[in-house]
């Protein structure tokens, strides 16, 4: 895993030292549930077909918590080590003033975005939890814990976004592939 950047004594050095064991922290635990997810998904096929005895709980567990916490987890840290496509040519061909300018505005927007979304997700978990909802079945599942993983992974790469944005070099840090 990447380290955080270092700048000697800064605040921003130390947020992004805080942010990067956060993040890794969190896509740590995504391994973890994808591993799970495996194990869970693999064990029910063996045992369905091998024995006729599938394990019910697995598919709903997999669909609405596990597959959630492997994505929502993992975002920040992706976006960190350089996972995603960034399409360049209009940001390549300004001068590069306004290249970290569009950048900057770019990833503030993406951050309120974000923020807005782990905002929400935050509330309807909470409001979940308050209400106890559940889905009933073979297993009554709490529909609050499904959500957890949403403002959690969001508010992570909201707070990457806005670190990166408002860094020394305004998002011109980011990766590109043209410059490996």
């Amino acid at each position: 895993m990447s380290q955080p950047v270092r700048h000697a004594g800064t605040l921003h050095a130390l947020l992004d030292r805080s942010l990067w064991w956060m993040e890794n922290l969190a896509a740590a635990l995504a391994g973890a549930v994808m591993l799970l997810a495996m194990v869970l998904v693999s064990l029910d096929a063996l045992l369905r077909y091998i024995f006729g005895a599938p394990l019910t709980f697995q598919y709903y567990l997999t669909e609405k918590y596990l597959m959630v916490g492997m994505v929502a987890l993992s975002l920040s840290w992706g976006f960190r080590t350089g996972g995603y496509i960034r399409i360049e040519g209009l940001v390549q061909a300004l001068p590069r003033g306004l290249r970290a300018l569009v950048l900057r505005a770019g990833l503030l927007l993406s951050a309120a975005y974000i923020a807005v979304l782990a905002w929400l997700g935050g509330a309807y978990f909470l409001s979940a939890i308050r209400k106890g909802e559940v889905v009933m079945g073979v297993i009554d599942w709490p529909v609050s814990w499904s959500w957890i993983c949403i403002p959690v992974g969001c508010g992570l790469l909201a707070l990457r976004l806005l670190l990166v944005a408002i860094g020394p070099d305004g998002g011109l840090m980011v990766k590109s592939v043209h410059a490996e």
